[in-house]
């Protein structure tokens, strides 16, 4: 068995990279049988739609590479930003500045990259949720929910990766859903902490506002952008739970709950995938998590399904908590 039969895309991807790689002119008459395939390329697809498909699938495969094979994947094929556009030398050399090594070390860490590819474009394609919600998908997503202030507050931290080219706005929303007999009116503020600017703010219903934030520079397809923002909702009664719903693609998120030390809950459930009628009853999971010594909670999801709720959710009743058997 010869050196290209073992890997089938290595041969297609660095094809592809030749010239100015995915930029290219003439990209969709050199997209190999394999990677078709693999992208669910069909022959009745338009170059744009070619395009699209195969950015969008080797953009997201990249993203589960080390960082420097990640890194060296991207400036090969034409991806980074930093490179795109240029021809092939030229992002060979940006790659070993980057990396401070000479250009052969750059070109055998393309060469590794290129294999590690080879095994995730061979593995069977995950079924994917749709959504009509269309332009970008959240590719990793970090919240710190701080109990312990008055009022409460959510730190988010996103990266996304846009599914359009000339991204330039996301739609952003939050709800809190008010407790019985509370203020309906929830006041959230949002805060960008980085990566864009609050343009406009909606208040959708009683427990849920919409933001609209502008990038500092528009997206290609394909682009990956980190952004931080800050939500305080002014009402100090809430709910007794934290979950994302993700309406649009999300493959990772993790979330950081810090609880006032002074008065604890007497138990904390995770939520993982349930259906949001299940939080609205609040039944106590079974799948219990421990408070630290300094009063948090830390958890993380990985391929979330659109629609369902992922987080945790607590109870004061201690009534109901083993411990004071």
């Amino acid at each position: 068995m010869t050196a290209e039969n073992s890997f089938p895309f290595v041969r297609e991807l660095n094809e592809l990279r030749r010239g100015r790689g995915l930029d290219a002119t003439d990209l969709h008459q050199r997209i190999g049988p394999c990677l078709r395939a693999a992208c669910e390329i069909a022959e009745t697809d338009q170059p744009a739609a070619a395009r699209h498909k195969l950015v969008l699938r080797l953009t997201e495969l990249c993203g589960r590479l080390p960082a420097d094979l990640r890194l060296a994947a991207l400036a090969a094929l034409g991806l980074h930003e930093e490179a795109a556009g240029e021809f092939l030398d030229r992002r060979i050399f940006w790659l070993a500045s980057v990396l401070d090594r000479d250009p052969r070390t750059a070109r055998r860490r393309i060469d590794l990259a290129f294999r590690r590819l080879d095994e995730l474009l061979g593995a069977p394609v995950q079924n994917r949720d749709l959504h009509p919600l269309a332009g970008w998908y959240v590719e990793s997503m970090k919240a710190m929910v701080r109990l312990d202030r008055d009022p409460p507050d959510l730190q988010e931290e996103r990266r996304i990766v846009a599914e359009v080219d000339e991204l330039d706005e996301l739609v952003l929303s939050f709800s809190v859903p008010a407790v019985p007999g509370s203020d309906p009116v929830p006041d959230i503020s949002a805060d960008v902490l980085f990566g864009g600017e609050v343009v406009e703010a909606r208040q959708v219903s009683a427990s849920h506002a919409q933001f609209i934030m502008r990038l500092p520079s528009p997206l290609r397809l394909g682009q990956r952008h980190e952004y931080g923002i800050r939500f305080a909702p002014q009402r100090t009664s809430l709910r007794p739970y934290y979950v994302l719903t993700p309406l649009r693609r999300c493959e990772k998120f993790s979330v950081r709950v810090r609880f006032d030390r002074a008065d604890p809950p007497a138990r904390v459930w995770r939520l993982n995938g349930v259906p949001g009628r299940v939080i609205d009853d609040g039944v106590d999971s079974g799948d219990a998590l421990t408070i630290n010594r300094v009063g948090e909670v830390g958890l993380e999801f990985h391929g979330l399904h659109q629609g369902l709720s992922y987080g945790l959710q607590w109870s004061f009743d201690r009534s109901l908590d083993p411990r004071e058997d």
